[in-house]
């Protein structure tokens, strides 16, 4: 663990102490809150979430979590010791840009049947600005439909604007259909899929792989779908399981297997912060192996969902931008390089309600406090050069 923070030159019961009755109390899976080195291993291990409760998706949430995700201990445990944290190409900190890709269309049979019920249900409940926002958004379907786009279709507009403040980004694409959750109209994700691909490596683009829903309960089927999706756009290592369904014990074991250098998988659905208190990419711990696992993640600090959805915190992008700055300005005092997840759907002008410009203030706030904003992967393998190996 101190490696994990590059204290490779602290000793261990030297310049730190070692107190038996923390590391005891860590063997039965108990929180060791009075030593500091203990309780840092305790959370990047994430041994509170061996017997933690789940939600209905089985995600351990921050309404379940003893930490502070905000105040991530690793972190503060660096400082202690004195450990500078690392640069990211010369820079104080570093934001992994990253786009799930779970409906590439909006406007499907589907989708069209979807919004008008969106309608009726914020008409019923009296919400104007959300029924506001689906009169709009249907409004636009003729002009799409004599222009053959559509609002989710924003890939080259997106990889352009990130390009325009010299930034890159990665985008997690399903490659398989296995459960409602994985989306409406799995007929057109397939007939688009490689249209999707082709268009995201003609922009120089990196390509990771979504993990479908059900995938998460079987890692041949994770195997399954890397393979597909390597038929369309090549090595595939990055990976992000869809709804955020990681299993931080099983899973990172089993994405090394599978031939994935990293995951990017691992945060909160419902708060913004650092899941395994750690606010770098690590290796993972293999609790039943006893040792790191051949795999960096990199951890997820915020998504737009979390900030927006009324199931989690349900911002507008006005009242969430202070939570980003925040984020920003907590890594530019203190070092950090993490994950930022932003869905391709919410970069349509017309129907994006400020989520758009909100994403093109966060690459000029990382910018302007020192940071650099690059792709999940160009992260990972930056951070495998000075990670110890596993």
């Amino acid at each position: 663990m101190l490696d994990s923070i590059g204290a490779r030159e602290v000793g261990f019961g030297d310049d730190v102490p070692y107190r038996a009755e923390a590391w005891e109390r860590l063997e039965h899976g108990e929180r060791p809150g009075d030593d500091d080195l203990a309780d840092a291993f305790f959370h990047l291990a994430r041994l509170e979430e061996r017997r933690g409760a789940r939600d209905e998706h089985g995600r351990f949430p921050a309404t379940t979590t003893c930490l502070d995700p905000l105040d991530p201990p690793l972190e503060r445990l660096r400082r202690r010791l004195g450990i500078e944290p690392p640069r990211w190409r010369g820079a104080r900190f570093a934001v992994a840009l990253t786009h799930d890709v779970d409906v590439p269309w909006r406007w499907t049979r589907i989708g069209m049947l979807g919004a008008a019920a969106r309608l009726k249900g914020h008409l019923a409940r009296g919400r104007r600005g959300g029924a506001l926002r689906e009169v709009r958004a249907l409004a636009a379907v003729p002009l799409h439909k004599l222009r053959r786009s559509d609002p989710n279709w924003t890939f080259e507009h997106t990889v352009r604007a990130e390009r325009r403040q010299g930034a890159s980004s990665t985008f997690f694409l399903l490659a398989a259909h296995r459960h409602s959750a994985d989306g409406a109209s799995p007929e057109s994700y397939e007939r688009l899929r490689g249209r999707v691909v082709e268009t995201l490596l003609g922009c120089e683009a990196e390509i990771g792989l979504h993990p479908s829903y059900l995938a998460a309960e079987d890692a041949g089927l994770v195997l399954e779908e890397k393979r597909a999706l390597e038929t369309l756009a090549g090595d595939v290592f990055g990976a992000r399981f869809h709804y955020l369904r990681l299993d931080a014990h099983r899973h990172p074991r089993e994405l090394a297997q599978a031939g994935f250098r990293y995951d990017a998988t691992l945060g909160f659905p419902d708060a913004l912060g650092f899941r395994a208190g750690i606010a770098q990419p690590f290796r993972p711990w293999d609790v039943d192996a006893d040792r790191p696992v051949d795999l960096v993640e990199v951890p997820l600090a915020a998504m737009d969902v979390t900030l927006a959805e009324t199931r989690y915190l349900g911002l507008s992008a006005a009242a969430a931008k202070p939570r980003l700055d925040a984020l920003l300005d907590w890594a530019a005092a203190n070092g950090g390089g993490f994950s930022i997840l932003w869905h391709p759907d919410r970069f349509d002008r017309w129907t994006a309600e400020g989520w758009d410009r909100l994403y093109d203030g966060l690459m000029r706030g990382a910018r302007e406090r020192g940071g650099v904003c690059v792709s999940a992967g160009e992260l990972a393998a930056d951070a495998a050069e000075w990670l110890p190996p596993a």
